[in-house]
């Protein structure tokens, strides 16, 4: 089961901006608690743990348990969160109310462990899917799904098919998406030139678009 952090807060019973700007004149943040068939609740909290999950990468995954003074408790994701644009400072937190029994869809990073011996030999490597949209229970949400590339050869691909996911673990993902593949150097030249010829005619496009605008 993935670390469950525990977050103090209260309820906030004031709502508003007036309200919330005197929250965070206190050095706290405004947040709300929601979810299916539940009443949407006003909370405040300290910022810390929330922005610590921030610039750890780990926030959108992480179980938390908001419990107040009077014992009261939910079991949340961070859905979304607001920034202030100057100060790039927390001014707001959502988090969504999950139940134990009720299976979540969330997206996953995906993590590539070990090297193939051809990237020395000036192989290439295309990452192409980065996140898996997997479906759990909370108790069951990893962390990372890890995908061992180290025995890649040239022209190999892994598939979505072919994770080996954790118990309790199922990817919503097309089973024959493409992970990641390793090609020979000349051949990742030859598509990613590919496109390029085929978009030539697109600027011609574009600069008539804004032509008829100046017009206009």
């Amino acid at each position: 089961m993935p670390q469950t952090m525990t977050i103090p807060v209260q309820i906030r019973e004031k709502v508003g901006k007036e309200a919330a700007r005197k929250v965070r004149q206190r050095g706290r943040i405004p947040g709300i608690v929601y979810g299916p068939g539940r009443t949407p609740v006003p909370i405040e909290l300290d910022p810390r743990p929330i922005v610590h999950l921030l610039e750890q990468g780990a926030a959108e995954n992480t179980l938390l348990e908001l419990r107040t003074d009077d014992n009261q408790r939910w079991l949340c994701l961070l859905k979304d969160y607001q920034l202030d644009p100057v100060r790039d400072t927390l001014l707001h937190a959502d988090f969504y109310a999950v139940r134990a029994d009720v299976a979540l869809t969330l997206r996953v990073p995906i993590r590539l462990i070990g090297e193939p011996p051809a990237l020395k030999a000036g192989a290439v490597l295309q990452f192409l899917v980065r996140e898996l949209e997997v479906e759990c229970l909370p108790k069951d949400i990893p962390e990372v799904i890890q995908v061992d590339i180290s025995s890649l050869e040239l022209g190999d691909f892994v598939q979505v098919r072919d994770l080996k996911l954790p118990p309790g673990v199922r990817a919503v993902e097309d089973p024959d998406a493409i992970i990641v593949t390793l090609t020979a150097a000349e051949e990742y030249v030859e598509e990613a030139a590919t496109p390029a010829l085929a978009e030539t005619p697109e600027p011609e496009v574009i600069r008539r678009g804004k032509t008829e605008e100046e017009e206009e």
